[in-house]
């Protein structure tokens, strides 16, 4: 699976920024959409008044897995839809819309199993047929979406009614989190083309085949209640301990793991959903956002800011939550050969000890934060402390670096080899408009770069200008949020063969060594096997500092204490706080 790769590309650069800010996208006139009555359990009268309210930044525009365009979108689709696999506690996978699977072929073939009472919210089984038919829409070369890049090599066929196989080009040990994808119903979408789905009515009164089912949505609001006789996940409580061996062929447990075993604490009685009503409220901006929580219209507020996160949470009966995300932020370089100043490992590691990297988290992102040193998350399974050795702050040491590497520190500041000028650098980021806080982080790293002696501007682009920048190639240094998975997969933004003009190796870096350590990190393997193999490439990025990592950024979520139930765990989507939305509860006077 090979171009899983390019997936990467405009999400970090665009999708991350953009969409959690949820600016410039189409959205429907106040009236525009009117009411959606649908059968809906009948709970108490004094539950029914009660609705969990969760605010938002962002009106949804196309609620489908496939076309979902704003944060409310892709809120609304975690509610609505689900996968064959689904998050569990900690950091495990657990079964969903599949019961079981096996995994054979060395890897290359995974056949599910789905649920026989698994059907769609209009009482329609879900079968191998929907599966097919999704997957066929991501590979539909009219589809654009990012999702699409990852199933390019992937088959998949219907065995039977209940039974789907998927075969690799080539065995990758994330294809479980793959199998997240939320399904698109065959029988209602069938006539449907893939670039008429975005817009289609369908995707403005969606039936999906999750938990909760839209029964009203306006300009400003969505309103979710339970589906009637909701077929419950498996309990995940009995998770195995590791992912199964390469080429194994026994079936899967409903709660097969990717990780460790999780904490068992985390309530897992996903019996029945504990929240009889579900109230997403939409906000142009974070602002607005902010007065509705203060006002007590809302009891959570989402995707907040740090500044703004620590300012709610400080208001009485209220709490932050912190989420660990997988979206690893960087000052990535152009290491090709036309930029033969930055490929010397010593400037690179400079870098990184000439920057207050706790500083910035601590001051910039509130502590909502974790210093990187690699592309692979402290929070992730497959971290190794011992081989993702720390560089911290130090800034002597930072200029004994660039002395080694033939560098000479003057009243003008840094000259590089073979130069008689002081070296300049130019960071690209977004701009402040489009995201205040990147643009705010790049001018830090940037101060902190003038404050050692270069001398360091930073550049604020539009969104669509500064992919265009990368994909010509034209920069020097650029700040990037990169999404590397909750299976941590940093083989996208580092392999050669991904440095192409549509690949997301921002960095052009090509090198055979890298490669074979980045090829063997994401083969299939037993927990111990895989964790082995992190450690030897963490090493190697610890060592090289490819991309010069700044941190892992939180995802916050501000909950007033009359919610009971979110639990954090790492999270490849803000969206991924439902994760265990069926074990919420609200008080039922506030």
């Amino acid at each position: 699976m090979p171009h899983r790769d390019r997936a990467v590309i405009l999400a970090f650069v665009i999708a991350l920024s953009v969409l959690a800010i949820g600016i410039l996208l189409p959205v429907a006139a106040p009236g525009g959409v009117g009411v959606t009555p649908v059968t809906s359990p009948s709970p108490s009268a004094e539950i029914a008044q009660v609705a969990y309210r969760d605010g938002v930044v962002g009106r949804p525009s196309s609620i489908t897995p496939l076309t979902a365009r704003t944060r409310a979108d892709r809120d609304l689709v975690a509610l609505v839809f689900r996968g064959l696999v689904r998050l569990g506690p900690g950091q495990t996978l657990s079964g969903d819309l599949a019961d079981s699977w096996t995994v054979g072929g060395g890897g290359k073939t995974y056949t599910f199993t789905i649920r026989p009472d698994a059907t769609w919210q209009d009482g329609v089984p879900v079968t191998a047929e929907d599966v097919v038919f999704t997957v066929g829409m991501l590979k539909d070369p009219e589809y654009t979406g990012p999702e699409g890049a990852s199933w390019s090599d992937v088959k998949a066929e219907a065995v039977d009614g209940r039974t789907v196989q998927f075969t690799l080009g080539k065995p990758i040990a994330g294809f479980l989190q793959l199998a997240r994808q939320p399904l698109l119903p065959a029988h209602l979408l069938r006539d449907t083309s893939v670039k008429d789905l975005a817009d289609s009515a369908y995707a403005r009164d969606p039936v999906g085949d999750g938990p909760y089912r839209i029964v009203e949505r306006d300009f400003d609001r969505a309103i979710l209640e339970p589906v009637d006789d909701y077929a419950a996940p498996p309990d995940p409580s009995a998770a195995a301990t590791a992912v199964p061996s390469a080429g194994a062929s026994a079936p899967a447990a409903p709660s097969a793991t990717v990780a460790p075993t999780a904490p068992t604490d985390i309530p897992v009685d996903l019996a029945a959903p504990g929240l009889a009503r579900i109230e997403i409220r939409f906000y142009d901006d974070e602002a607005a956002l902010e007065a509705a929580f203060r006002a007590g219209d809302l009891d959570a507020a989402s995707g907040v800011d740090p500044t703004t996160g620590m300012d709610l949470a400080s208001i009485p009966g209220a709490r932050l939550v912190k989420y660990p995300s997988a979206i690893f932020t960087s000052v990535t370089f152009n290491l090709r050969p036309d930029h033969p100043k930055f490929g010397d490992r010593r400037f690179r590691r400079a870098v990184v000890q000439a920057i207050d990297r706790e500083a910035i988290v601590r001051d910039l992102l509130g502590g909502g934060g974790a210093i990187a040193e690699t592309p692979i998350p402290p929070a992730s399974w497959a971290f190794s402390a011992a081989a993702s050795r720390a560089l911290p702050y130090d800034v002597t040491r930072a200029a004994s670096e660039l002395t080694k590497a033939g560098w000479k520190k003057t009243a003008k500041g840094w000259i590089a080899p073979k130069t008689t000028k002081p070296f300049s650098l130019q960071i690209l980021a977004l701009d402040k408009a489009t995201n205040p806080l990147a643009f705010a982080i790049a001018g830090r790293v940037a101060k902190d770069l003038t404050t050692f002696g270069f001398r360091t501007t930073v550049v604020g682009l539009a969104p669509s200008v500064l992919v265009q920048r990368l994909r010509e190639h034209a920069f020097d240094a650029v700040l990037l949020d990169a999404n590397v998975g909750l299976d941590p997969d940093p083989y996208p933004l580092l392999a050669s063969t991904q440095a192409g003009p549509d690949g997301s190796n921002i960095s052009g870096i090509q090198n055979g060594d890298l490669d074979a350590l980045l090829v063997e990190a994401r083969k299939p393997g037993s927990l111990a096997a895989r964790k082995k193999r992190y450690a030897t490439l963490e090493d190697d990025m610890s060592t090289e500092q490819y991309m010069p990592p700044l941190y892992f950024r939180d995802y916050l979520v501000v909950y007033r204490d009359t919610v009971d139930g979110p639990h954090p765990r790492q999270l490849g989507d803000l969206s991924d706080r439902y994760w265990d939305v069926l074990t919420w509860r609200l008080a039922t006077s506030r």
